[in-house]
């Protein structure tokens, strides 16, 4: 579903769009700033972990922000006065967030989501920080609500183009399958129904269970949108490099949905972007959009190209305003790299959903193993510079010198990193230092080389 797909269905640039300004504008003047601004922030993150700690699917939940909006309906909710107020998104038209002096800004919506392969649905999260606008436009309605069936011939069906054994074939729907029957043919024999949110067609009666409820007779030609919901199609732009204090993160949006299922897609400033797990967005037209995985898989698709992401690694698409004024993709997804982790490190992932860490690309820090498969401690002399190698079992690379720091990334077997420098950790055990918040313990590697030369640290928690 891109935006030309869109506009053809709904029309949503020419109409009112939800538009979430969250112009979260820097909290004091410079002179003050140093002072104030850690203390905003931690107070904004506090909001969200407390006031919407148990926030609904569907609602969007504010930690620090004044809001003023415009909805849909006459009868508008709750004005957004306080931490912890929420409002249904699908209700609102125009939104616009903006911190005060001495306020800390951030938004998190909750909402459902469809997989891009089946009609599975869950919770996702979206936290916007820092300087963001983010629209979300109003989804063309499907013809009914519907009703699930299950597909209950034993050689399974096919969705056809129309309500006709002779119609095109469009897919073939395996016996136990779920399908969303939204209507049926004037004469019955027929259901129309989603096998997924951009696969839908006419099945026959006599191959599903009976629907739960009464369905709308439809058009053979009905007009059918992709079954997205509201949060799986928008554009935003946002900061790039803004960060208002050393330590704080720079300007953009958390996208999060739960890993080990099929991803959940989304349409993203016209670009399709399927994610298992949890990724961090930034947009300007200038920059471009930057997609960064920080863990689990993420796919980014543009322009007839397709990349995969794993933890630690992004993608940047190239971006051009439409006719309509929005964001679009101009080009496809550049080939992955690894992403700073030190930029990144800070985000306030804790704010999300479902658990998660920014992660690291073990090669950012440490070496592949080498071709012939051998050990790449084999050649070094006792004068060499020091060199560690993953032990049989691998190494958990660590944010801290800490069992219980989160991981950020695994050395395998023979993979090998320079250390910078060794210390005692929490537990008392000694730790290679690989970079800044990097560390490996020691009893989970072999080194060889000089390693006595390893300046020692000292570690402070």
């Amino acid at each position: 579903m891109n935006g030309d797909k869109l506009r053809a269905l709904g029309g949503w640039r020419l109409k009112p769009c939800l538009i979430l300004a969250l112009i979260l504008l820097r909290a004091a003047i410079a002179s003050a700033q140093g002072e104030s601004c850690p203390a905003l922030q931690n107070e904004a993150q506090a909001n969200i972990l407390t006031h919407c700690a148990e926030q609904e699917p569907g609602t969007l939940c504010l930690g620090h922000p004044t809001v003023s909006a415009v909805w849909r309906s006459n009868e508008a909710p709750a004005p957004f006065l306080h931490p912890g107020d929420t409002s249904p998104v699908e209700g609102i038209d125009w939104l616009s967030v903006s911190s005060e002096a001495k306020t800390w800004g951030t938004a998190r919506a909750v909402f459902s989501a469809y997989a891009g392969d089946g009609l599975e649905i869950m919770s996702s999260a979206l936290l916007a920080i820092g300087n963001v606008a983010l629209f979300l436009p109003q989804l063309p309605t499907r013809p009914a609500p519907g009703a699930f069936v299950k597909v209950s011939a034993a050689q399974g069906a096919y969705l056809r183009e129309a309500p006709d054994t002779e119609a095109r074939a469009i897919a073939p729907i395996a016996v136990s399958s779920d399908l969303l029957a939204v209507g049926r043919s004037a004469d019955r024999q027929w259901l129309f129904g989603y096998a997924a949110p951009e696969l839908r067609g006419w099945i026959s009666r006599e191959v599903v269970t009976d629907p739960s409820s009464q369905l709308p007779d439809l058009a053979s030609d009905v007009a059918s949108p992709p079954l997205w919901l509201p949060g799986q199609a928008f554009d935003f732009r946002s900061g790039i490099d803004d960060a208002p204090c050393e330590g704080a993160p720079n300007s953009g949006i958390l996208l999060q949905t739960p890993k080990f299922v099929s991803p959940r897609y989304f349409e993203i400033n016209s670009a399709r972007v399927s994610i298992g797990g949890t990724v961090w967005l930034q947009a300007q037209v200038g920059a471009g959009m930057r997609i960064h995985a920080l863990d689990g898989a993420v796919r980014v698709s543009a322009r007839e190209r397709a990349v995969n992401l794993t933890g630690g690694r992004y993608t940047t698409l190239p971006l051009e305003r439409d006719e309509d004024g929005g964001m679009k993709a101009a080009g496809p997804p550049a080939e992955p790299a690894a992403y700073d982790y030190h930029a990144l490190a800070g985000l306030p992932v804790q704010l999300l959903l479902y658990e998660t860490r920014v992660g690291l690309d073990v090669y950012a820090v440490a070496e592949p193993v080498p071709e012939d498969g051998g050990s790449p401690l084999d050649h070094l002399d006792t004068e060499d510079e020091c060199r560690i190698s993953a032990a049989l079992f691998g190494a958990n690379i660590r944010s801290q010198p800490d069992p219980e720091a989160s991981i950020i990334a695994v050395m395998a077997y023979r993979e090998s990193a320079k250390p910078r420098a060794r210390g005692i950790g929490s537990d008392r055990l000694p730790w290679w230092k690989l970079d800044e918040g990097i560390w490996v313990r020691v009893d989970a590697t072999v080194s060889g080389g000089n390693c006595n030369d390893v300046p020692l640290v000292l570690v402070t928690n």
